[in-house]
C-alpha cells in the first residue's frame, strides 16, 4: 500500500507541467511552449528557451500550496523546489527544511496542526508521560534529518513495483487528485508502464452514496485508485475516506 507514492522522476516530475496545465495554473500558451521546447522532459531544462518557460511555471505554481492546490498557501508548509534543476537529493533536501520549528501559520490553515503538534511533543508534560529523562533527548522535530545522511541511488522503483506485484503480492495505490507535488498522472503512467491487462474499468468508488474517487484494478492485484479532493498525503487530507478504502483492500473487497 503506497500513497502518492514519488517512484520514477521520467513519470512523477515530467506530469507536473501537464497536471498544472489541466486544472487551470499555466495558460495554454505557456503549455505549448514548454512542450515545443522542452521535448517533454521539464526535469533537466536542455536549453535556454525551455529553462525561461519552466522558470514562467516556477513562478506561477509558486502562488500555491502545491501540497494540495485547493488550500491556501501557508507558512509551515512544504513546498517543492522548482521543476528548473531539481537534482535526485531534492526530497531530501526540502524535506530537512522540517527539522526547523514551523512557522505560526493560522487557524484555518491546514499546516496548523503541525504547529501544534511541535507544541505538544516538546511540552514538558508530554515528556514525563514518556519517560523522557531531561537531557537525553533534544527538541522534537517533525522530521528528523539526521536519519537521511545516505545517497538517493535508486532513482526509479518501478522495477521493484514489478518484481513484488508478479510474484502475487497485493498492492494498492492511491493518490490525492489536487497534489501537485507527486501528480496522480504521474503515478498512472508508471503503472500503465508495466503493461498490466485492466480487469475492472475506471470507474467511482463510493463512501455514504458520493463519489470518493476513481479507481481501477489491474491483474497481479494491482489496485490504483483516487481520493477526490485530497492532496499529497492523502489520508490526511481525506480520513474517513482513505479508512474506507483501506478498509475494504484489506478485507479484498471491491473499492
Amino acid at each position: 500500500m503506497v500513497g502518492s507514492p514519488l517512484t520514477d522522476p521520467k513519470y512523477d516530475r515530467n506530469s507536473i507541467i501537464p497536471y498544472a496545465h489541466g486544472v487551470g495554473i499555466i495558460s495554454d500558451q505557456l503549455y505549448e511552449a514548454a512542450v515545443a521546447n522542452c521535448k517533454g522532459d521539464y526535469f533537466n531544462p536542455t536549453n535556454e528557451i525551455c529553462a525561461n518557460v519552466l522558470n514562467a511555471i516556477d513562478n506561477l505554481m509558486s502562488e500555491l500550496d502545491n501540497g494540495d492546490i485547493l488550500l491556501d498557501k501557508c507558512a509551515g508548509r512544504l513546498i517543492p523546489k522548482p521543476i528548473n534543476g531539481v537534482s535526485s537529493r531534492a526530497l531530501l533536501e526540502e524535506y530537512s527544511r522540517l527539522s526547523e520549528p514551523p512557522a505560526r501559520p493560522t487557524v484555518n490553515c491546514f499546516s496548523y496542526r503541525f504547529y501544534l503538534l511541535n507544541i505538544w511533543m516538546n511540552d514538558k508534560a508530554t515528556r514525563d508521560a514518556l519517560k523522557i529523562k531531561k537531557g537525553t533527548v533534544g527538541v522534537w522535530t517533525r522530521c528528523n534529518t539526521e536519519v537521511f545522511p545516505y545517497a538517493m541511488d535508486v532513482p526509479s522503483t518501478i522495477q521493484y513495483h514489478l518484481n513484488l506485484t508478479t510474484r502475487g503480492y497485493r498492492a494498492l495505490v492511491f493518490c490525492g487528485d489536487h497534489d501537485l507535488m507527486v501528480p496522480f498522472l504521474g503515478t498512472q503512467a508508471w503503472i500503465r508502464s508495466l503493461n498490466f491487462t485492466i480487469i475492472d474499468d475506471w470507474r467511482a468508488w463510493h463512501l455514504d452514496g458520493q463519489a470518493a474517487g476513481f479507481t481501477v484494478m489491474y491483474d497481479n492485484n494491482l489496485t490504483f485508485a483516487t481520493l477526490k479532493g485530497s492532496g499529497h498525503a492523502p489520508i490526511s487530507y481525506k480520513p474517513k475516506q482513505g479508512f474506507a478504502m483501506g478498509q475494504r483492500w484489506l478485507d479484498r473487497k471491491p473499492l
